[in-house]
């Protein structure tokens, strides 16, 4: 619970793509509250939920479960699915579409099949039907002699008694016109009147022991059924298919290429035999049109990956050829067949499209693909319209560093165009810590990461941990500091012992990203017990509490946290002294002169809040840069420094004056610094102590001058103030699932 997690505008998904039932049985999804409430949408036996996709145009989620096992004999093979559901958890559609297969048996009944072996033909098919029968697929029965006749149609045939259905088929006897029966199962079986439907495969099992009488036609037939894209296998039983002729009569009944279509069995007691090398082509047949592509798809684990583009919604099969990997791209709410990328120059085992992500250019989508396993250290790919655009290779290349494990697409300035690649090497090690992102830039249709000059390399890195995975999830915040600009989210999972944290980056102008980390939430500060916080971050932020703020949705093993953004506020300080002028006629400048220093501080929102409270402590250091006994300024004898505090509300002016003496020496300066930290109170924060560091704050010079004369003196006052205190941390607790 907690492996994926997709952030809606009313609630959450959290997915569970390991959590058993019913024996062994994985994958659950859950619909959550910000309650804490959680019930279960969805269960397949099929990791459901190893990846989540949402599109925030529709607000439908993709949810894939990668791993459908199909078990044969011979192999157990691992395909995918994903399910499209919309904002009210209901069913839209499946990719690839749920529909398996309509398949039809045409068996021979002549007299020259013995009543027992004619059992054992339909014994061969019941066992075969078991094996779909929780596909979606749909069966019809054909027996032909002298002329064909259909026993059960694909709606006419009842799965609740399907078995004792055949068991009742009784053998006919007379001669073997097979041409003829296939003209019958093409034109009256796979027609819609009798529930034929035209967005599967089609598949005809043809099963005879001898050759046919009506053998001239036989290629008119097979040109029919070509017409209609129905895919058959021709099965010849006996010793009658020993001769060229016979063979060649198979070869004709089959599709091409017919080695992967025609099968031989020396008696009907074999045929048990062949049965999982049947069922294993008929499961790599890909597609309403079946292009009789075998065995490349048996692990392809379609659905490893998602992602919604324009129209189209892509599932990486990192399992394809060999685990060579690559996408399909389906059209959303139709059934054509899919485009893919799938390039055969990249070496097998590389796990092309373990991460993928689509960064949007001015000449349309480009798909950035992550392959991990690369020469065991990674490779990153680039496709344009399903052809091959770039290969990036790790700067500084680590043997089992995981470079492409995630990528990022992010769009600094929401101008619709993609600035910044991020590539992840979660397992990458540096002295002191582990993993690192690097930052690449998106030029047109090129990713530029710089590696062929180090110095110019950008790399995001956690804090010192021997263990971290920082980079093994990446998500795009929404501008959560008011300055305009995306921010982005890093998990490193198991730092801390594997308790885990969270990094914040600020964006920047350019299209940039500030490397340093602007802020750091370790579990332990959101809650006790949390274990690989940050595995997983929502790929999108909705404002959930109702503050006007976006939230936040953290994975952890499971628990799913919530963090709220705080209000972002600018705190304006200004120094005015009374005062303004001193006269230029001084009667005594030997006088410390009086003075008086009135500090006003204004407190202004740049989030969308209605209120906030705030205390500014603030302390007065008088002419800082002197040692006492030689400064020139103080408040009392030997006192330079005065402290206080004022309370702050929204858009309010609050003051506050500050006596002070000068002594007058025409050849010196005073100076003057105000240094001051802000606790805020609000609906949100309660005594939040800021503590301002170079990064959050920029010192404002003021000036005031004090006229003389000859006797006297110029002297400046300057007052070094925090101008702009930014507030943009995200509260670490507020919400536990």
């Amino acid at each position: 619970f907690g492996y994926q997690v997709v952030q809606r505008q009313s609630d959450l998904l959290v997915s569970a793509p390991r959590l058993q039932y019913e024996n062994n049985k994985t994958g659950r999804i859950f619909q959550c509250s910000t309650d804490g409430y959680c019930k279960q949408r969805a269960a397949v036996n099929m990791s459901l939920g190893l990846a989540m996709a949402y599109d925030p145009s529709t607000q439908n989620t993709m949810v894939c479960g990668p791993t459908i096992p199909r078990d044969c004999a011979s192999i157990a093979m691992y395909n995918g699915l994903c399910f499209e559901i919309d904002s009210n958890n209901t069913f839209v559609k499946s990719y690839p579409p749920a529909t398996e297969a309509d398949i039809a048996f045409l068996l021979d009944g002549s007299g020259s099949v013995s009543s027992q072996d004619f059992s054992r033909m339909k014994e061969f098919v019941k066992n075969l039907i078991r094996t779909f029968l929780d596909r979606d697929t749909q069966f019809a029965i054909t027996q032909f002699s002298y002329s064909p006749t259909t026993h059960y149609y694909f709606n006419t045939f009842r799965s609740f008694n399907w078995e004792s259905q055949i068991n009742h088929i009784r053998q006919f006897s007379g001669g073997t016109y097979t041409a003829g029966a296939i003209q019958n199962v093409v034109d009256d079986v796979f027609s819609p009147q009798r529930g034929s439907r035209s967005n599967v495969k089609r598949i005809l099992i043809v099963i005879t022991d001898g050759e046919s009488h009506d053998r001239q036609n036989l290629p008119a037939a097979t040109q029919s059924a070509d017409q209609k894209n129905i895919l058959r296998f021709a099965i010849g039983v006996g010793n009658a298919f020993t001769s060229t002729s016979a063979k060649q009569e198979l070869r004709i009944i089959a599709s091409q290429p017919d080695d992967g279509f025609v099968f031989q069995v020396g008696s009907f007691d074999a045929l048990d035999k062949i049965r999982d090398n049947l069922q294993a082509k008929i499961y790599s047949i890909k597609g309403p049109q079946g292009d009789g592509e075998i065995l490349k798809q048996e692990m392809s684990q379609e659905g490893f990956r998602a992602a919604y583009v324009s129209g189209y919604i892509q599932m990486t099969v990192v399992g394809t050829d060999k685990w060579r990997g690559g996408y399909k791209k389906y059209q959303l709410g139709a059934d054509l067949k899919p485009v893919s990328f799938e390039p055969m120059s990249i070496e097998p085992n590389s796990y092309l499209g373990y991460s993928m992500a689509v960064a949007k250019t001015n000449d349309g989508p480009l798909t950035i693909l992550g392959a991990p396993r690369n020469q065991h250290k990674g490779v990153v790919m680039t496709a344009f319209n399903e052809q091959l655009r770039d290969q990036i290779r790790p700067f500084e290349s680590q043997t089992g560093e995981y470079f492409g494990a995630e990528v990022c697409a992010m769009d600094v300035d929401s101008d619709g165009v993609t600035d910044l690649i991020l590539i992840s090497s979660p397992m990458y090690k540096d002295v002191d810590r582990e993993g690192r992102v690097y930052v690449c830039e998106l030029s047109r249709l090129s990713v530029v990461c710089y590696f062929d000059n180090p110095s110019q390399i950008t790399a995001l890195r956690g804090d010192v941990s021997v263990r971290g995975r920082f980079g093994s999830s990446l998500a795009v915040l929404p501008d959560i500091n008011a300055d305009k600009f995306n921010d982005l989210a890093v998990g490193a999972p198991l730092e801390n012992d594997g308790q885990g944290s969270i990094y914040i980056f600020r964006g920047e102008g350019r299209g940039k990203i500030n490397p340093t980390y602007s802020q750091r939430i370790a579990a332990s500060a959101v809650q006790s017990g949390l274990k690989s916080f940050g595995i997983s971050i929502s790929q999108s932020s909705y404002d959930q509490s109702g503050d006007g703020l976006p939230d936040l949705a953290v994975g952890s093993k499971g628990k799913v946290v919530i963090l709220r953004s705080r209000p972002v506020v600018t705190v304006t300080a200004t120094v005015s002294f009374d005062p303004d002028l001193i006269p230029t006629q001084n009667p005594d400048c030997s006088k410390p002169l009086p003075s008086n220093a009135t500090l006003c501080f204004t407190m202004s929102k740049l989030s969308n809040v209605n209120e906030a409270q705030a205390q500014v402590n603030f302390t007065l250091t008088l002419d800082a840069n002197r040692k006492i006994p030689n400064n020139r300024a103080e408040i009392s004898k030997d006192v330079r420094h005065k402290s206080g505090s004022l309370n702050l509300n929204l858009n309010t002016k609050e003051c506050t004056d500050v006596d002070f003496f000068i002594e007058v020496n025409p050849n010196e300066t005073v100076t003057v610094i105000l240094y001051n930290y802000i606790i805020f109170n609000s609906f949100l924060i309660n005594h939040l102590s800021i503590s301002m560091s170079s990064s959050l704050v920029q010192k404002m010079l003021s000036t005031h001058s004090i006229m003389s004369s000859d006797s006297c003196l110029m002297v400046c006052l300057l007052a070094q103030t925090p101008d702009q205190a930014f507030l943009h941390r995200l509260k670490p607790q507020h919400f536990i699932l």
